[in-house]
């Protein structure tokens, strides 16, 4: 099967590395650069296939590389554990060129799909920790909003693809404050009606310099809506209550938590319970969700919860020594 595997690639100019056992399929994946695809035989020796596939799944580095499994005609069984083991796609065993072929170019699609979100990612997450640098922020920043908007996400039942969404859109929201002057950022008194239209142009500068970047098309409407309130006040577009996107409506909230709860250069943080004061009084007023602040406020109380437990118990097993 190698043999004419081999040939068929040759004679579409695509070069292989080929492997004879689990081991030394695993070194071959992890060859620099790495394969664009794989097609895993499940009876490999030493290591099988389910094996190799789940350790190049669950590591950083491979995962996205796309895996197509041969399989034995009518056995849904193998469909299955290959599927768990994180199986991109599946070739029935006699092989078909022709299809084996749909298949791999279908593959190597993904492949390049994969690579460009990968440069997005990076692009994007330099230009937000610029922003954030430029705003006033500590490193730790972008994590933080992240961290507690897929909290708040989870608790509202977001899907992977929804979460994933989500966090691109907590770390890129303020990345269109890389257009506005510091003297706007860093001013500690009111804004002048000139300096806050200048300001409020941020999110739909955001988007302007995201919209670019294909893989990021699904996190614009976060970057832009994130400063529209629940009362139809907010801007750039004055959206009213569920016109607001979920996503946009769960940055926003947590873009004002979190910014009260960091030091900034012209002010202390304040403490939790004064953030959480703050943003229900802004729901009074009609800012956001009021049902949603609570839900986020439930989401921190169960972080701190699981925070204190995990100190506790770190202390009962450290005490006896």
């Amino acid at each position: 099967v190698r043999k004419i595997l081999r040939h068929l690639f040759t004679s579409l100019d695509w070069e292989t590395l080929e492997a004879s056992n689990g081991p030394q399929a695993l070194e071959r994946a992890r060859t620099r650069p790495p394969p664009h695809a794989i097609i895993l035989d499940l009876d490999l020796a030493e290591i099988n296939g389910y094996e190799v596939c789940r350790t190049l799944k669950s590591d950083d580095q491979f995962q996205l590389i796309p895996i197509l499994v041969t399989t034995s005609l009518g056995n849904p069984e193998e469909k299955m554990r290959a599927l768990e083991a994180g199986a991109d796609d599946f070739l029935t065993k006699p092989i078909n060129r022709a299809e084996l072929t749909v298949r791999l170019r279908s593959l190597l699609r993904i492949h390049r799909f994969n690579q460009e979100l990968i440069g997005a990612e990076s692009v994007a997450l330099a230009l937000a920790r610029a922003v954030a640098a430029k705003d006033g922020y500590a490193h730790s920043h972008l994590e933080k909003v992240a961290s507690h908007s897929l909290a708040l996400g989870r608790a509202m039942g977001l899907d992977v693809a929804e979460l994933k969404i989500l966090k691109y859109g907590a770390i890129l929201h303020n990345v269109g404050k890389i257009a506005i002057p510091d003297a706007v950022l860093e001013k500690t008194g009111p804004l002048s009606p000139r300096e806050m239209a200048m300001f409020q142009q941020h999110p739909r500068i955001g988007c302007d310099i995201c919209a670019p970047l294909k893989p990021l098309k699904p996190v614009l409407p976060i970057i832009r809506h994130h400063k529209e309130h629940w009362d139809g006040t907010g801007y750039p577009d004055g959206l009213h209550g569920d016109e607001i996107p979920l996503g946009a409506q769960i940055v926003g909230i947590v873009d004002v938590y979190t910014a009260l709860a960091s030091n900034r250069p012209y002010r202390k943080a304040v403490s939790h319970a004064e953030a959480i004061a703050s943003l229900r009084e802004q729901g009074r007023q009609g800012w956001h969700n009021p049902e949603l602040i609570e839900r986020f406020a439930e989401c921190l109380e169960s972080e701190n919860q699981g925070g204190h437990s995990a100190k506790s118990e770190a202390a009962a097993v450290s005490s006896p020594a």
